[in-house]
């Protein structure tokens, strides 16, 4: 999507940013919009038998880990890897910036799928009419 703008992608937007830095590109805010909320979630996880000793250190280990901000230890320096191994060679983003997309675009489509509607719930109610016209008009005609 960057370099070639030829496709749309679901992914976070620190993933967006270190792509970016991997390309040595800049200003992608204005070429890529992000989702505010995260679309998804992963996790990962570890599975011990029942009554394994392990468990009990494991779950020490892991809480440790996290509650020292390891993760974010870990991104920080990798993002911070990617802007010393190309910051200085950055190419400006070709393209026209991105718009926000908001209910507002959305309008029209909705007022055609109205205007539709309605529009068919008269026809609807026409054949039902003109239906009943005719089968009372040829009750008629029989009877005489």
């Amino acid at each position: 999507m960057i370099a070639k703008r030829d496709i749309s992608l679901i992914q976070t937007e620190t993933y967006v940013n270190y792509v970016a830095r991997e390309l040595e590109t800049e200003g992608v805010g204005k070429i890529i919009c992000c989702f505010d909320e995260a679309v998804y979630s992963a996790g990962v996880s570890v599975v011990f038998k029942k009554g394994n000793p392990l468990l009990e250190r494991f779950n020490i280990l892991m809480r440790r880990y996290l509650e020292a901000g390891f993760p974010e230890r870990i991104c920080s320096e990798e993002k911070n890897r990617t802007s010393l191994r190309g910051g200085w060679r950055f190419v400006p983003a070709t393209g026209d910036e991105y718009f926000a997309f908001s209910i507002s675009h959305l309008i029209p489509a909705f007022m055609i799928l109205i205007v539709g509607a309605v529009f068919s719930s008269v026809v609807f109610i026409a054949e039902l009419i003109v239906n009943c016209l005719y089968k009372s008009r040829t009750k008629i005609e029989f009877l005489l």
